[in-house]
């Protein structure tokens, strides 16, 4: 009987340099033949699935930046350390978050460490005698410093580099020898075979690529490969040895890459050699030269793009809890690994040796027999690129899942602003009908509300009602009886600026004209000078707003009333020249006497009197009355004296005013009465409120007055004030829409963080459609502007056609552009691929002005998908990422769920949506599982304690959802015991039936309430 030759393992190191002795930014480890090691732990660049090929080719050039900058005489050894870990459910203080979390706790998920660790190459002599290499000081000094630059490349190249400490290399170290990764090793005896090691309980097994006897490796190799088949994604780069992602019965998986990097001269010398050694044996033997000619084009590879000459082992070493599961890992390994063209060795006896060399730094126990020479481009083909997406640092995340299905902290807003990624938060989302698009935007706004947001959705399918409840949100629905009303014209003088007026003009001219209507420029100028001078009014009123302003700013205001500078000046000029003294009325001289004054009065009374001008419709009363005053006055000598002592001073005060003697006396008397006519027309003209009615009333006096222009006269077809007036007066006080423009908002809505405005009532009405929407864009721009203070999402689903017209491009535009500046954001979510298509004003509004695009599921666009990345900027890697939406073989083990792709600026990543139960009876859009959702709340009163009931009452009825949301639908109210029984009895004995169908039939036949037939079946059954 053989006896098992047992032997002690000897960790092949033998100490430390500290850096903080040092000063250095690392610790170094010395192996067993005094070599020095150097570790930097990074992360792969090529995130997997990113499929853009220019990222494989630029971390391939780092890697071979940093072969270059290592340099000849030294080991890279890579090691790519794939484990599984448990997902760990952090502590919420949300419900629903809590209940997410939880849902993926102790779910199993993969995870990839890198390493790169360099040292000196040692002489295979000294190995063999077990002896030192010659150590120098200079040589440690150089690969310390060579170490230095390879971190800063590292880091300029986004590979998060981190130098390895003594704590960082026992951690790499134990879990290689242990093949486990934890922060606590437990080491077990090692067992080696022929073909296998085992190390305590596990089994594992290492795959060379090289063959000790013959080396078969393909003759060429890119940096990357193409996934191939016959997929919407066929075309998508993925890594060479990407399979061992998709490998799943494994514990550790150790993918040990090395290249060591002989004296070039030396080696090129050795190669020279051997190229004229088979050259001279080429006509004993073909093989020796094809030899000679491969030496031949190594060297000229070589020569001409500088290579460098490398000798390269690389392994595949595993470790499982089953000899089965070894062997099938092993046979699929050697499968994909037989597809790039590489024959592993089915004699790899070395068992114990090829472990060693995957221990970090040991990488010099490999023999020749382990190497294969090749350029140093060549060999870096074979490294592994790839890594799993990481949670991004951020203190603003949301939680979706990656495509192993466990959840992925992801910022949208915050952190890539900050980096430059995106220039505004607003969103495009397109998914076709069934992708899931209300679905994932009610997660997203659960989590925005964990948050300090203010979310305003302006719906039309009651997709949110169900997580505005939970969150205590206000929920407005338009009906006829109560239709939502909003006051667009309240604003105070601050908000007043050239949008606003941007905004009333279109909301005017969509009420007048329709939102399909184009506005003329005369229309706009017209819209746009009511506006003014109507806010002019209602704000100035009575603040002698005048006083600071030109005689030429006034003469252009008093355009618009119709009064010109030529009307002025003669009015003006009348007034100077205007008989005011009583002996300018009765025609006599200063000095006349009192025969000559009565003579006077007799004339005149007979001419102006009152009997003598009966017929006359130009007669006016007030001449009379005047005459009489002034004969009444001068014909008594004591009050002619009186009176003329006062038109004494008089006189010589008019000669001041009325005859100035300068050009600028004349112009400030002359703006005195520019100013006088304005007071006289401000009294007329009065902007009693800002409502709508306010302004309905303003424009039925001054739009006559201003389209009646003396030098521009607008005609009825240029604008129609009959039409306008008569169409307009629907939404004036008595009219349809009498309320709707006129009732100032609930103010309590600014408060609100969550509103949902459900206005699918009005979504066939043309002309109620477009303007309610608009006014409820234009309230939330109200509450942006006063809730400085908190994140803002405008969230506008179907409603957004209703003011997608040429009219309302400029609103929409202002809308996009204005948020960014409050911290705000606009999302638009359509399912209609014609929506998009051809619609100028969602290109130059919407689209181009969001930085983030979300699409669902594009199969059923792809026939025409083109079109749809023309438009959103998609190359070819983006629509390659798009089409492994839900295409992966990702959905064992996981509830249903489905992915979408989120788009941050140029690129972007696919992600998941799959919620815990509690989240999907909270988000779902099914009427029958709201209205059971709706039971259970009425009866608990408290939306978590109804969740919490309903996820436990599926637990005790064992079966589906859509059964028990039935059953409670029938039964109107929570599901009980009662209603348990009497459902297994009706299935037990209708077996294989359709029960409900049964029992919709029953409650037709017996013409019974569904609790009523639950009680005749249970008292029947008793008595059975």
């Amino acid at each position: 009987m053989a006896t098992t030759k047992k032997q002690a393992f000897d960790i092949p190191f033998i100490g430390y340099d500290y850096g903080k002795d040092f000063n250095w930014d690392f610790d170094v480890l010395f192996g067993q033949y005094g070599n020095p090691i150097i570790g930097i732990k990074i992360k792969n660049k090529v995130e997997q699935y990113s499929a853009d090929p220019d990222n494989y080719l630029n971390f391939h050039t780092v890697l071979n930046q940093v072969v270059s900058i290592i340099g000849e005489g030294r080991i890279v050894q890579k090691l790519d350390i794939f484990s599984k870990k448990k997902y760990t459910a952090e502590p919420s203080n949300q419900f629903l978050q809590q209940k997410y979390l939880e849902h993926f706790d102790g779910r199993l998920f993969k995870t990839i460490e890198t390493v790169l660790l360099f040292t000196d190459i040692v002489d295979d002599k000294l190995k063999k005698k077990n002896k030192q290499y010659n150590h120098s000081e200079k040589g440690y000094k150089e690969l310390r410093d060579k170490c230095q630059k390879v971190f800063m490349l590292l880091k300029q190249s986004d590979c998060k580099p981190q130098f390895l400490f003594e704590k960082d290399f026992e951690y790499y170290i134990s879990g290689v020898l242990s093949m486990k990764f934890s922060d606590v090793p437990t080491f077990d005896n090692i067992k080696s075979t022929n073909e296998y090691l085992q190390i305590g309980n596990r089994f594992v097994k290492n795959i060379s690529y090289v063959d000790v006897e013959n080396i078969d490796l393909p003759s060429e190799i890119e940096p990357y490969s193409i996934l191939g088949g016959n997929g919407a994604a066929s075309e998508t780069a993925v890594d060479n040895f990407t399979f061992i992602n998709e490998l799943e019965d494994y514990e550790t998986i150790v993918y040990n890459q090395i290249i060591t990097i002989p004296l070039q001269a030396q080696q090129q010398r050795e190669l020279d050699k051997k190229k004229k050694k088979h050259e001279g044996a080429a006509n004993n033997s073909p093989s020796n030269a094809i030899i000679a000619e491969e030496i031949q084009t190594l060297l000229h590879n070589i020569a001409i793009d500088g290579q460098l000459v490398v000798n390269a082992h690389f392994s595949i070493l595993f470790s499982t809890n089953t000899l089965e599961e070894m062997e099938g890992t092993q046979s699929l390994i050697e499968n994909k690994l037989f597809t790039k063209g590489i024959i592993v060795s089915k004699n790899a006896y070395n068992q114990l040796e090829l472990f060693r060399a995957a221990i970090p730094g040991n990488a010099t126990e490999l023999r020749e027999y382990d190497l294969f020479m090749t350029t140093s481009e060549a060999a870096l083909c074979f490294f592994f690129k790839e890594s799993y997406p990481v949670n991004e640092e951020s203190n603003f995340y949301l939680r979706f899942t990656n495509r192993q299905g466990v959840p992925l902290k992801v910022d949208p807003s915050d952190l890539p602003m900050k980096t430059g990624r995106i220039n505004n938060r607003n969103k495009f989302v397109l998914g076709p009908s069934g992708s899931g698009k209300s679905f994932l935007m009610n997660n997203i706004i659960e989590q925005y509300l964990t948050y300090n947001y203010d979310v305003v959705i302006v719906d039309t399918g009651d997709s949110y009602s169900g997580t505005c409840k939970y969150k205590g949100g206000r929920y407005i629905q338009y009906t006829e009886e109560k239709p939502i009303t909003m006051n667009p014209f309240l604003m105070n003088k601050e908000e007043f600026n050239i949008e606003k007026i941007e905004f009333l003009t279109n909301l005017i001219f969509l009420i007048w004209q329709g939102p399909d209507a184009m506005m003329s420029s005369a229309q706009k100028s017209i819209l746009d000078n009511v506006l003014m001078s109507y806010y002019h009014q209602y704000f100035n009123f009575g603040t002698k707003w005048y006083e600071n302003k030109s005689s030429e700013e006034l003469i252009l205001y008093l355009n618009k009333f119709n009064i010109h500078e030529e009307d002025l000046f003669t009015e003006y000029e009348n007034e100077t020249k205007e008989q005011r003294t009583y002996y300018d009325i009765l025609g006599i001289p200063f000095d006349a006497q009192s025969d000559e004054i009565k003579e006077a009065f007799r004339k005149l009374a007979i001419e102006y009197h009152p009997d003598k001008n009966l017929n006359n419709p130009d007669y006016d009363s007030e001449k009379f009355y005047k005459v009489y005053e002034a004969y009444e006055t001068l014909n008594d000598e004591g009050k002619r004296k009186i009176y003329n002592e006062a038109q004494l001073i008089l006189i010589k005060s008019n000669e001041i005013i009325r005859q100035p003697k300068t050009a600028e006396e004349w112009n400030e008397s002359f703006r005195k009465a520019i100013i006088e006519k304005i007071k006289e027309l401000e009294e007329k003209l009065v902007a009693k409120e800002l409502s709508f009615n306010g302004f309905y009333e303003y424009c039925d006096w001054f739009l006559p007055v201003y389209l009646n222009n003396k030098k521009h006269k607008i005609n009825e077809k240029e604008f129609n004030l009959r039409t306008f007036l008569f169409v307009l007066k629907d939404f004036y006080k008595g009219g349809r829409y009498g309320t709707t423009l006129n009732n100032k908002a609930d103010e309590s809505l600014f408060d609100e963080p969550f509103i949902v405005f459900e206005i699918d009532n009005v979504k066939d009405n043309p002309k109620l459609f477009p303007i309610v929407t608009l006014i409820i864009m234009d309230t939330f721009i109200q509450k942006m502007r006063l809730r400085k203070d908190r994140r803002k999402a405008l969230i506008i689903e179907e409603a957004w056609k209703a003011i997608a017209s040429k009219l309302m491009g400029g609103y929409i535009l202002y809308l996009y552009k204005t948020v960014r500046k409050f911290w705000g954001e606009a999302v638009v979510v359509t399912q209609e691929l014609d929506d998009i298509i051809g619609n100028a004003v969602v290109k130059d509004s919407i689209i181009n002005n969001s930085d983030t695009f979300i699409l669902l599921d594009q199969t059923k666009f792809k026939d025409n998908f083109d079109k749809i990345a023309s438009l959103l900027s998609l190359n070819k890697v983006e629509q390659n990422k798009i089409f492994t939406i839900n295409n992966l073989n990702n959905r064992f083990g996981r509830s249903r769920f489905k992915e979408f792709y989120l788009k941050r600026g140029s690129k972007g990543e696919v992600y998941g949506n799959e919620v815990s139960l509690e989240q999907y009876l909270t988000y779902t859009t099914e009427k029958p599982e709201k209205s059971a959702v709706e039971y259970y709340v009425q009866k608990y009163g408290n939306y978590d304690e109804a969740l919490r009931k309903i996820v436990d009452d599926l637990k005790i009825f064992g079966d589906s959802l859509e059964n028990l949301v039935s059953l409670v639908n029938l039964y109107q109210n929570p599901f009980d015991d009662k209603i348990n029984s009497f459902y297994r009895m009706i299935k037990k004995k209708h077996k294989g039936k359709n029960v409900f169908k049964i029992i919709l039939q029953e409650l037709e036949d017996q013409n019974v309430s569904f609790s009523e037939l639950i009680n005749q079946k249970q008292e029947l059954y008793e008595k059975v």
